[in-house]
């Protein structure tokens, strides 16, 4: 930490927090601590003026490293140059986080927050999530929070927290809302909750550290304050409580919020590079709940939940479907790094939210999965993807994919061709 903290002070002087904080976890062994002398000695030499394009050559060992901190002491630098200097191929971690900082990769990087187990099976021909990973060169991974479960009847599942879930066609098993287990003050004074810190959460990470480490981008996949609320009291039950009991909501909120807080301090020690949480807001007309209570309810736990993201040195790459142009400007305001997807059937319209709002955050979508991705034809796939190339790539900070996730209905062709599309087209200087 003392060589971190000497670069630190050299490099921004009293920003040297938000250095430490950034990659503190870049240089993990003696070794590579060792290296930080020579790398302090390389850039005092060069003065603060030469300071940003040093760094720009060392990213892959200062990926987490926020170059537009510099902007105010640093003149020569300028956002969306330094990604691609010297034309280097960049690594799929390496895309992600300048996209994340809002800069210019060498290509649009692509990857998907959920993928059907069957549309893999068929696509790798017997494979698993990690063939598919490769074959299609996803520039990051997401892995999830590791839970057991109990067996019932009927096809249904008890998790950790006590939500019976029914397994259908779709991998997601949903919960049964009459048998949620919380429906009043008394049910959570008596309920415990999984606990954060048990060895088995992050199995998955690690075995996902040992295999993508440096070359693709690593997501940690929790829930902010929407999703465990809702299958804790039952969909219905949660909307009524709004309005009936709002104190119940949110002390179950902030129960929700402390559990995937603990879970994310685990993750960034153990190689998370980001985290993303899927909590849907909202539908294709608008927020599942007023502003007016996501505002009351909601959001300061919100914010309470982006603050341990920044601490923990992570990003959080928020999803969402529906049209959430009414919460967006609270989301953004709350501390999001980027948003996904930026649904059309929602009304959410790329180059729209890119105008908008592109210089906060980073955007990845947008191309239709439930329409055109099901039944549509590779002329029409094509020109979506062109139209995505165009609105969400220039000047960086955009990652293209479906407008959702792989799911079961998607066709393996068009989705090749959405792929194959993006490669062809997608390469910094944009061409289209």
């Amino acid at each position: 930490m003392r060589h971190l903290q000497r670069f630190a002070e050299f490099a921004i002087g009293d920003r040297s927090h938000i250095v430490v904080r950034q990659i503190a976890r870049v240089w993990t062994t003696s070794d590579e601590l060792d290296i930080m002398d020579d790398l302090i000695r390389d850039a005092a030499s060069m003065g603060n003026d030469r300071l940003p394009l040093w760094l720009a050559g060392t990213r892959p060992r200062c990926g987490r490293l926020n170059l537009r901190f510099l902007e105010p002491i640093c003149p020569s630098y300028i956002p969306g140059r330094l990604a691609i200097e010297g034309g280097r191929i960049m690594t799929g971690t390496e895309r992600v986080l300048a996209v994340l900082m809002r800069e210019t990769p060498d290509r649009i990087p692509t990857f998907e927050w959920d993928i059907d187990s069957g549309f893999v099976t068929h696509t790798t021909g017997g494979g698993d999530y990690h063939d598919f990973i490769e074959r299609f060169d996803h520039d990051a991974v997401v892995c999830g929070v590791k839970y057991r479960t109990d067996d019932l009847r009927h096809d249904r599942i008890k998790d950790e927290w006590g939500v019976t879930r029914q397994q259908g066609f779709e991998d997601y098993a949903m919960p049964v809302d009459e048998l949620a287990p919380i429906k009043t003050m008394v049910d959570l004074e008596s309920y415990t909750p999984p606990d954060p810190h048990d060895e088995a959460r992050l199995e998955n990470l690690r075995a996902f550290r040992q295999r993508y480490k440096d070359r693709r981008a690593i997501i940690f996949r929790v829930r902010d304050v929407w999703s465990g609320p809702r299958e804790l009291m039952g969909y219905e039950h949660l909307m009524l409580q709004c309005l009936e009991d709002p104190q119940l909501v949110r002390e179950v909120v902030r129960m929700s919020v402390d559990h995937n807080i603990g879970l994310m301090s685990r993750a960034a020690e153990d190689g998370a590079d980001l985290v993303m949480t899927g909590d849907d807001i909202a539908y294709n007309s608008g927020p599942l709940i007023s502003p007016a209570l996501w505002e009351k309810l909601f959001i300061p736990e919100f914010r309470r939940f982006e603050e341990a993201v920044h601490r923990l040195g992570l990003f959080h790459w928020k999803h969402t479907d529906g049209n959430i142009k009414p919460l967006l400007p609270s989301l953004i305001e709350a501390g999001i790094d980027a948003i996904d997807p930026v649904d059309p059937l929602g009304g959410m319209d790329l180059a729209e939210i890119k105008n908008q709002w592109g210089d906060h955050i980073a955007i990845k979508g947008n191309v239709d999965c439930v329409g055109l991705l099901t039944r549509g034809t590779a002329e029409e796939v094509e020109r979506a993807v062109k139209a995505c190339i165009r609105s969400g790539g220039p000047g960086g900070g955009y990652a293209c994919s479906t407008s959702n996730s792989i799911h079961s209905g998607v066709r393996p062709d068009l989705y090749q061709t959405m792929i194959d599309t993006l490669r062809k087209h997608g390469s910094y200087p944009l061409s289209l």
